[in-house]
């Protein structure tokens, strides 16, 4: 076999995919709008702060961080890059 007649296969693993503008959007400001439900929370617990309907709750905590999990994925952080 001689150098020219050497073939080279390019395995695609998958596609550059771009969320639209409006997913964007939605998912960075769920994002953030999930982490200071959580940061709020977290000041309501060591405080005398009431800003949220209920005071102090574990729910507020588990629902921050899995609308904070679907914000980022609506932003397009979690999408494959190659």
């Amino acid at each position: 076999m001689t150098g020219n007649s050497i073939k080279h296969n390019k395995l695609k693993v998958g596609k550059l995919h771009t969320r639209s503008v409006p997913n964007r959007i939605f998912g960075w400001s769920l994002f953030w709008l999930s982490l200071a439900i959580v940061v709020v929370n977290w000041i309501e617990e060591f405080s005398d702060l009431e800003v949220l309907p209920g005071g102090h709750s574990f729910f507020y905590l588990a629902g921050g961080v899995v609308a904070a999990a679907i914000g980022l994925w609506r932003a397009g952080v979690m999408d494959a890059k190659s």
